[in-house]
């Protein structure tokens, strides 16, 4: 399924340089909390995160051309699930429906206003392991060539994830870990 929306929201997000961008859709009696990234490699992402007592987090690949498969193999159940769609409901969640409904209520306008601060990229990204109750940059841990160490897998991708691309090159030029902190320290992540 083509996500038009998506391709009209980045865009908008280019002009603005933003490379991540935090709304709410409501599909249903089921509201989500989402992130559109172009910061993952090497598709974009669109995650979704079910509002209320138990959030549910749904994960979407938005390959070239802003397709998004309308296959749910790992969450089909999930979801349909949390949207009353199962099988006792008399309703059928069909992907490509679902796509072209979610498409159709995403924002096509980026705003800075909705670039998400590093504790939201946390709480809707699940999939970011390390440090989750840290969520705010502190400073570089710097490992030398020699002891044959350096930065996480986890790690990397909590820097790229929350910090940006550059932040990842950095990383990797440097063989530096980022470190980070419970409280917004106010700090950048460049030296």
């Amino acid at each position: 399924m083509r996500m038009t929306s998506l391709q009209e929201l980045h865009r908008s997000m280019i002009a603005i340089k933003s490379d991540m961008q935090q709304f709410q859709v409501t599909m249903g009696s089921i509201s989500f909390d989402c992130l559109f990234s172009t910061r993952d490699k090497p598709n974009f992402t669109l995650s979704l995160t079910s509002r209320g007592l138990s959030p549910k987090f749904f994960l979407f690949q938005v390959k070239p051309g802003y397709w998004i498969v309308p296959y749910f193999k790992e969450f089909y159940s999930e979801l349909a699930s949390l949207l009353n769609t199962g099988a006792n409901s008399g309703n059928i969640l069909k992907p490509k429906e679902f796509l072209e409904q979610l498409n159709d209520k995403m924002p096509k306008v980026a705003s800075v206003g909705r670039n998400p601060v590093p504790s939201e990229i946390i709480r809707l990204r699940p999939d970011i392991t390390e440090d989750r109750d840290r969520p705010y940059f502190d400073t570089w841990m710097y490992w030398s060539e020699e002891s044959g160490r350096g930065p996480s897998a986890e790690n990397r991708h909590k820097t790229q994830l929350v910090l940006g691309d550059e932040a990842l090159s950095y990383s990797i030029q440097r063989n530096a870990s980022s470190k980070w902190s419970s409280m917004d320290l106010g700090k950048a992540w460049k030296k």
